[in-house]
C-alpha cells in the first residue's frame, strides 16, 4: 500500500514547492543574515554595508530582497519536481546561486567584496530547503526510491 506521500502527484509537489520555498527561503535568508550580524567584527567583511540601521530593519530588508530570487530558484527547479518528483541537491545549490545572482543584477545593492560569499549562503539555504521538503514528504526521498 502507497504511503500518503506517494499519492501527491507531481503537479502537486511542484505547486507546494514553488509556495513554500517562496515564503521559507526569504524567512531563512533574513535568519542568515541576522546571525552574521550577530558575529559582529568577525563577519564584517562578509557582509553588505548597513549604515547603523536596526537590526530587524536588515533582517525585513533582507527578507524581501530575497523573495524575487527565492521565487526564481523555485520556478528555474519546477520542471524536475514536475518530471521526477524530486531535485538533487545540486540543481538546488546551482538554482540558489544562479537566483540569487540574478537577483543582485536586477536589484543592486552595496555588496563590496561580499557577493560571492552571499550566492555560496544563497546555495546553502537552497540546500538546506531541500532537505526540508524532503523531511516534510513535499518532494521524493532519493534514497528511498
Amino acid at each position: 500500500m502507497p504511503s500518503e506521500n506517494e499519492k501527491l502527484s507531481n503537479g502537486l509537489r511542484a505547486l507546494w514547492m514553488v509556495l513554500i520555498t517562496s515564503l521559507a527561503v526569504p524567512f531563512f535568508a533574513g535568519l542568515v543574515f541576522v546571525a552574521l550580524q550577530f558575529l559582529g567584527p568577525a563577519a564584517e567583511g562578509l557582509l553588505p554595508p548597513h549604515s547603523g540601521e536596526a537590526i530587524g530593519e536588515v533582517a525585513i530588508d533582507s527578507f524581501v530582497w530575497s523573495a524575487l530570487p527565492a521565487t526564481v530558484a523555485a520556478l528555474g527547479l519546477t520542471p524536475f519536481v514536475l518530471q521526477t518528483g524530486t531535485y538533487s541537491w545540486l540543481h538546488a545549490a546551482v538554482a540558489g546561486v544562479l537566483a540569487f545572482m540574478a537577483g543582485a543584477i536586477i536589484f543592486p545593492f552595496p555588496a563590496g567584496g561580499a557577493l560571492p560569499f552571499l550566492a555560496f549562503l544563497a546555495g546553502l539555504v537552497a540546500i538546506g530547503m531541500r532537505a526540508l521538503l524532503i523531511a516534510g514528504g513535499i518532494l521524493r526521498d532519493p534514497g528511498k526510491a
